[in-house]
């Protein structure tokens, strides 16, 4: 029975040629990479296109959720509550290892518009990831907090605490 098939597949090949059978071996090639290699990534390309949809409508309903305001000055906190403020930054100062002992704070109206710009100096002496972290997370939880600036001084190259001097801007609504 195996030589009959045999016989068979040489009696094909002596009538298919050299070029017949190229075109048969690239056939099962071409095959072979359809099955193991395109219908994969197609599969992978329509979940991540399922992906990309639930992302498009997560986002659609998030910025749904998001209050529309028309003033963003009535959302900055008054005056008073400048305080406040700087006690939540020496909280996030201790949070990170390491205190606000002094600060210079300066306060400028802004001409033309009912804000009032707090200058704060603020020099601490602290590690690198405690002072990277403390200035994110400030910015993070205080909108209306900006960095101005940053000095890092380092006295020998070993030291592992910098003294820095962060310059920060609180932006609070002026007194009525």
């Amino acid at each position: 029975m195996m030589q009959l098939w045999l016989w068979r597949f040489r009696q094909g090949a002596r009538a298919l040629g050299v070029a017949g059978l190229a075109g048969g071996v690239l056939l099962l090639l071409a095959l072979g990479l359809l099955v193991f290699q395109v219908w994969p990534l197609q599969q992978q390309v329509i979940a991540q296109q399922q992906e990309i949809e639930q992302l498009r409508v997560a986002a659609q309903t998030r910025t749904a959720d998001v209050p529309v305001v028309t003033d963003p000055l009535v959302a900055l906190p008054s005056n008073h509550t400048a305080a406040p403020a700087l006690g939540q930054l020496e909280t996030l100062a201790r949070a990170q290892g390491f205190e606000l002992i002094r600060g210079q704070y300066s306060v400028v109206p802004i001409g033309g518009a009912a804000l009032s710009r707090w200058q704060l100096i603020l020099p601490i002496e602290a590690d690198y990831p405690a002072l990277r972290a403390f200035a994110a997370t400030a910015l993070e939880q205080m909108p209306n907090l900006t960095l101005d600036e940053i000095k890092f001084e380092r006295e020998r190259i070993e030291d592992t605490n910098l003294q820095a001097e962060l310059r920060f801007s609180l932006f609070v609504g002026a007194a009525s």
